[in-house]
């Protein structure tokens, strides 16, 4: 692994790991927190976190602001031939409810476990600092880290920076955000990435025995037929089963589920899981 895909999943067993700000429920909160990746972001694709291209639209019609955006490649455009300091900015605010209709009405439709809060992306600064360097800064109101973080990523790389033409430059890309949600529901998600995954949760076991409980159950539901209970109505949950399934060859499944049966604690009966929070 490499670039902006090596960032995320070191990042992802650096935050398992970590001491919590707070638990919703099952879900790890980080609060304020940086995390910088390499400019060109390069080395991820939306098939590493389970998604096809239908992901990407779904993310341009959330998040693209062509006026925005529009205003600040011109704009940029400006700062290059000034060949000086300063920086351009655009919004990614594209949506303000998921959903459509009044908050009420979304609201009818929604189902509990749904969000209908705004957009996760909120800004994005660019700045020129020499002729070879520019930083990108990224804005965040909150982010689930496993799994629907990589998708902005290739998003912004794809799609929100590719008008500036930055290649030519070194640099990096600065994340800022208020809060980073660690869903135990898709640790799943980057145990295809890992070359000993069962290591990697004895390590989480010692770190955050908690937390590596609810990644014990979550990923039994998916992997463990006798621990599949309660996860066949909710759509979100059989695409990380599905998309497990096929990214773990079978012999890494059959030493995840000797692992996952030895080490579960158990069930309650509450299902844990809101599928689109984030």
């Amino acid at each position: 692994m490499a670039g902006a895909k090596s960032a995320w999943i070191n990042n992802a067993l650096t935050f398992a790991a970590q001491r919590e700000d707070l638990y919703s429920g099952c879900r790890k909160i980080l609060r304020n927190r940086t995390v910088s990746f390499p400019l060109d972001l390069s080395g991820l694709q939306l098939s590493d976190a389970g998604y096809t291209s239908s992901k990407l639209k779904m993310l341009v019609k959330n998040y693209l602001h062509e006026e925005s955006l529009k205003t600040a490649v011109d704009l940029w455009q400006l700062r290059l031939e000034k060949a000086k300091y300063g920086s351009v900015s655009f919004t990614t605010f594209n949506h303000f409810v998921k959903g459509k209709g009044t908050l009420n009405e979304i609201l009818e439709k929604k189902s509990k476990r749904a969000s209908v809060f705004g957009p996760c992306i909120q800004s994005v600064v660019i700045t020129w600092i020499s002729r070879k360097e520019v930083q990108v800064d990224v804005f965040y109101r909150t982010t689930e880290w496993l799994k629907k973080f990589p998708a902005d990523i290739v998003l912004i790389r794809d799609v929100l920076l590719a008008p500036f033409k930055l290649d030519k430059f070194t640099g990096q890309v600065n994340f800022h955000f208020a809060n980073i949600t660690i869903h135990p529901m898709y640790f799943v998600t980057i145990l295809p990435h890992l070359e000993k995954p069962t290591m990697v949760l004895e390590g989480l076991k010692k770190k955050d025995k908690y937390f590596h409980d609810w990644v014990v159950k979550w990923s039994a539901r998916y992997l463990c037929p006798q621990y599949s209970r309660g996860i066949q109505k909710f759509a979100q949950a059989m695409r990380v089963k599905k998309d497990a399934e096929e990214r773990l060859d079978k012999q890494t499944i059959k030493n995840l589920q000797k692992y996952l049966v030895t080490n579960h604690p158990g069930h309650r009966n509450d299902y844990e899981g809101d599928e689109d929070e984030e």
